[in-house]
């Protein structure tokens, strides 16, 4: 080290001294003059030297530690796993239900038929070695001008497509990387070749090469690879029988085939082939260069008529079109995957290219052609039998009425007949693990390809009321099971809700029986009560995957379903699934894992849990929501079940007018979510039936029962629930959710007993107050204590909204009236009697809500919740994002008892 210390400080002062050059500056003042610029720059010169050859020290110690960080990010394939690929590859992806059951190999872009070593000719090893790689038998798989442009590349941000691959480079480029020119792929490839150079002959390789090169066109108009192939679909021939002038044709098409191809898209000879034939003259150039052919066999091959060999076009059959909502889904989703694995191989920001349309496009296009082009596998959760069983229940039910009209289609500029049934999107989730294990996209994929269960998002409905409203409220200590809940007719600043029918029920219900026929009132006061809690609701949202906007949760309207987009049904089965997993939702998935043709795992799905509610709360809502089925709104399930429904739990939900139809249901072991309605193409409004619950509830039953037949474990029916120690188990009297006690009411004490019921709470029992209620307001506690002692008045009697308009001139009371018409007096306590079928037509400037009243949301649609509590927006619209201008109460909102278990019709019941 000493010694080199002295060699470089010794090159550094060579030269004349300047104290010599003083001695001489007496007898020559111009020569010491001469000297110290010569000394100077000779100085100069040798410091540059020594900073250069220190600066290209670092540059390739610095390019030889990021070259060998980036190898180490990417994993390497074994030897068998490159033999694999390189000799035994698959052009296209394969798509796998659960438990590596086969679904389908995706049809291939590419037309490939492989060569053996005996079929490739001399003749086309010497024209491709001369014109891709005239250094491959002599090289490593690697020539050093490769990593120097790609460091260079880097550091600069100059020249990143480098160019002049070796051929063992292309080979690795086209097997097992993407075709994107990016220093981190160039530098990935470099140790790839190095490694197949390794453990491969040079034989091994140039033929695997040849089998996997691109060649543009035959005369069918097929994208082809591989030498064989080229020889057969452009001259018909076998390669040995090609001649001089073809082989150099054909070894130049893989520098870019859709340029030098001689067929169109159509099979046809394109007009203009000179770039391929100027192309063919080059190989042969580079032959002769070589010495691989005499200077006669180069002019004779430059002048033959290659275009006479051309083959005329020839037409095919079309495979046939794979399209299905299953294969649409895990290609969708497959296509995602890879994208984001090939971002992040590029060292970028996935969140800041999904910014970028076009660029991320770009990666989602490169991801679709590996899966059209290379042996990707992509392993699903989606179970076979279930599936099947699934798709054949749906295609088999009756959903409703189709609906045809004559449209015009702008995609085509012409008017045509269209016809829309009832759709459906169903999903089966595993609450514990969060796999899809079967769903239905839509009851004909042929007439609709929208996939329903994922990518329609739909209002909720009521169906979102247990995770919304109950859950919470339950969670935070707010309401036990048997917490009275006002449902009396209240003003929330022009916003006036209603229950079933433009009904109120003028009476305090217990949460349970609240949620189980799903009153409107009700839900709406509680979750006003939550909004003045300063409870984080989005939070717990967030945690359901249900991301909403902060306006959102302003608007009351919110408890009855109103978003703005709605929800699709795996969102909205994942949200429920959490009842039955302690409080826990875990991200919901079809796709478990993605290899690549290596058979190296480029993805593996990770489970993420999110902690929403505490085991407690979990097991009361369960309770509560187990009367939906017994006695609720989904009774009629009753009888239905060929399996024991004891531990089942669900929730119903309609949207206004009966646009969308909800059932989320949950076993321990799984949950299975329903929705109906049309998708209202072409900017129509069609709603479905009246009893288009029951169909649902119908529907949900058979799909139940076809998967418990198939496979009875999933739904875990003899998991015992325990009641965890947090959850209070009290008495309390059934009227108030209270103990009974003495109260004070204006001045007078009241003894509150009475008849009691079980409440479960995560606090202690209530004591007994005078206002025991959510939501009431003075007058309603009046109208409750006045009924408790004898008076006879309007208390649980039905109200219906009069027709009224609201105006500042109207109180509340002029809104409603007794339905059945027993009221004692005719002017006492919100208004005069009334019948319920002769209510006026409804007026735009209404601004009374009926039948959940939440937004009519669509597929992804721009739409804004009307009237949602303090909005007094018009409702949003369905899938079509068209504007209603609905009335605020449409009598055609719910005309029949579909809500209720109770076959009375003269009892006016809630909305789904």
């Amino acid at each position: 080290m000493k010694n080199l210390k002295n060699k470089i400080y010794d090159f550094l002062t060579s030269g004349p001294k300047v104290s010599d050059l003083a001695e001489k500056s007496d007898e020559s003042p111009f020569t010491f003059y001469c000297g110290v610029i010569y000394l100077t720059l000779h100085r100069i010169f040798h410091y540059a030297i020594v900073i250069a050859a220190f600066v290209l020290f670092l540059l390739v110690g610095f390019g030889g530690g990021y070259a060998l960080g980036i190898v180490r990010q990417q994993s390497v394939p074994t030897v068998s796993e490159l033999n694999q690929q390189i000799n035994h590859s698959q052009n296209s992806a394969t798509l796998y239900y659960a438990n590596n059951v086969k679904l389908t190999k995706v049809n291939s872009d590419v037309k490939i038929d492989k060569a053996s070593d005996s079929e490739i000719t001399p003749l086309v090893k010497k024209a491709v070695t001369a014109t891709e790689d005239e250094n491959f038998y002599t090289h490593h798989g690697v020539l050093p001008k490769s990593l120097v442009r790609a460091v260079i590349s880097e550091l600069t941000g100059i020249g990143v497509q480098t160019g002049g691959s070796t051929l063992t480079q292309q080979l690795v480029k086209m097997q097992f990387l993407t075709s994107q020119t990016t220093w981190r792929r160039k530098v990935t490839e470099m140790f790839y070749a190095h490694k197949i150079e390794q453990n491969f002959s040079k034989e091994d390789i140039l033929r695997a090469y040849l089998n996997a090169a691109p060649y543009g066109k035959n005369n069918s108009g097929e994208n082809i690879n591989g030498i064989k192939t080229a020889a057969q679909g452009i001259f018909g021939k076998s390669i040995s029988q090609l001649n001089l002038a073809q082989v150099a044709f054909i070894a130049g098409l893989p520098q870019s085939p859709s340029i030098y191809t001689p067929y169109n898209s159509k099979g046809e000879v394109k007009k203009d082939i000179s770039l391929g034939m100027r192309r063919k003259d080059i190989v042969l150039f580079r032959m002769y260069r070589n010495g691989d052919i005499t200077k006669k066999q180069y002019n004779d091959a430059k002048k033959y008529d290659l275009k006479a060999d051309f083959l005329e076009p020839k037409k095919v059959t079309p495979p046939k079109k794979q399209n299905s909502y299953l294969y649409n889904l895990l290609m969708n989703k497959g296509s995602e995957l890879i994208a984001t694995k090939l971002i992040e191989q590029d060292g970028l920001d996935v969140k800041e290219i999904k910014k970028d349309t076009n660029r991320y496009n770009q990666y989602l296009s490169n991801a679709s052609d590996l899966l059209h082009q290379k042996g990707y596998k992509i392993h699903s959760t989606i179970r076979k039998p279930l599936y099947t069983r699934m798709q054949r229940v749906v295609k088999q039910a009756t959903l409703g009425q189709d609906k045809t009209s004559r449209d015009f289609d702008q995609a085509t500029n012409r008017w045509v007949n269209t016809t829309e049934h009832v759709e459906n999107g169903s999903v089966v989730i595993d609450n514990t693990t969060g796999k899809i294990l079967a769903f239905s996209g839509g009851v004909d994929f042929k007439n609709s390809q929208v996939n329903h269960a994922f990518d329609t998002y739909r209002s909720p409905g009521s169906s979102i009321k247990p995770y919304l409203v109950y859950g919470p409220a339950i969670e935070h200590g707010i309401i036990s099971s048997k917490t009275a809940l006002a449902d009396f007719p209240k003003n929330f600043g022009n916003y006036i809700p209603t229950d079933y029918n433009s009904t109120i029920e003028n009476r305090f219900f217990p949460a349970q029986e609240a949620l189980a026929k799903s009153y409107n009132l009700p839900a709406v006061n509680l979750y006003s009560k939550l909004l003045h809690s300063n409870i984080n609701l989005r939070s717990d949202m967030k945690k359901l995957g249900l991301d909403l906007s902060k306006s959102e949760y302003k608007n009351l309207g919110l408890a009855l379903g109103g978003t703005d987009y709605g929800f699709s049904v795996a969102d909205n089965a994942s949200a429920f699934s959490n009842f039955y997993n302690d409080g826990k939702r875990q991200d919901p998935y079809y796709i478990d894992e993605i290899t690549a043709p290596t058979g190296q795992i480029v993805y593996k799905h990770k489970q993420r849990s999110y902690k929403v509610f505490s085991e407690g709360t979990s097991y009361i809502m369960q309770k509560m929501l187990h009367q939906v089925v017994k006695n609720g709104t989904a009774s009629s399930l009753n009888g239905t079940l060929q399996f024991d429904d004891s531990t089942l739990i669900g929730k119903t939900g309609t949207s206004n007018d009966y646009r969308d139809i909800w059932f989320n249901g949950s076993t321990p072991g799984i949950t299975i979510s329903s929705w109906m309605g049309y998708d209202n193409f072409y900017g129509h409004s069609y709603n479905l039936e009246s009893n288009a619950s029951e169909t649902n509830l119908a529907l949900w039953s058979q799909i139940a029962n076809a998967l418990y037949d198939e496979d009875p474990s999933m739904f875990k029916l003899e998991n015992t629930i325990e009641r965890p120690a947090s959850v209070h188990k009290f008495k309390v009297l059934s009227k108030t959710g209270t103990l009974p006690g003495t109260v004070n009411f204006d001045g007078e004490d009241i003894d509150l007993t009475g008849k009691e019921t079980t409440a479960l709470s995560l606090r202690p029992a209530p004591r007994a107050s005078a206002e025991f209620g959510i939501g009431a307001t003075h007058s309603d506690y009046q109208l409750f204590y006045d009924h408790e002692n004898g008076e006879s008045n309007d208390y649980g009697h039905t109200l219906i909204y009069s027709g009224k308009t609201i105006s500042k001139k109207h109180k509340l009371s002029d809104l409603f009236s007794a339905a059945d018409g027993t009221s004692t007096n005719n002017e006492e306590y919100y208004g005069r009697r009334t019948n319920v079928n002769s209510r006026e037509s409804s007026n735009t400037e209404r601004q009374v809500r009926a039948n959940d009243q939440q937004a009519r949301s669509g597929q992804g649609g721009n739409n804004n919740a009307a009237n949602n509590g303090n909005n007094n927006n018009q409702t949003a619209n369905n899938a079509n994002g068209s504007n209603s201008n609905a009335n605020p109460t449409n009598t055609n909102e719910a005309n029949s008892n579909i809500d209720s278990g109770n076959p009375n019709e003269n009892n006016a019941q809630p909305n789904q």
